[in-house]
């Protein structure tokens, strides 16, 4: 009896896991040419990224506070490289951007062809995003 008891619970709790994935929005993932180009948030940081690798940011937020509202608390404004890094089996596929003085920084991309924008979470266990979103 334990045991029938013990596989319809594995069962229960294995069709609720796949009815979660089925239900997800997919993981962010694009090509190059679907990031080429200017993007914004609604705070007013700014990155625009170039064709030839390089870029130019206003305002991105690359440190956040620790407490309940994680505000952006230091922020990098000025020019480096950009690169896109390979998509992985589970996740987001995500933008490395390193500054002039090598400084580097990770940027998601949200939805496919990051129809759904690009953003930054100040933390991996909270669900809390700064978003940005192509201008034209």
């Amino acid at each position: 009896m334990r045991s029938v008891v013990g596989l319809a619970a594995f069962g229960a709790v294995a069709a609720l896991a796949a009815l979660v994935v089925l239900l997800s929005p997919p993981a962010g993932s694009a090509e190059r040419a679907d990031v080429i180009g200017s993007w914004r948030s609604r705070e007013g940081a700014e990155l625009t990224l170039r064709e030839d690798g390089t870029l130019t940011a206003a305002r991105l937020p690359t440190s956040f506070a620790e407490d309940d509202d994680e505000r952006a608390t230091a922020w990098f404004t000025g020019s480096g490289t950009w690169s896109l890094k390979s998509k992985p089996k589970l996740g987001h596929q995500r933008i490395r951007i390193e500054n002039e003085a090598g400084e580097t920084y990770e940027v998601s991309i949200a939805g496919e062809r990051a129809r759904d924008g690009l953003f930054i979470k100040p933390s991996g266990d909270t669900a809390t995003q700064f978003r940005f979103k192509k201008t034209l």
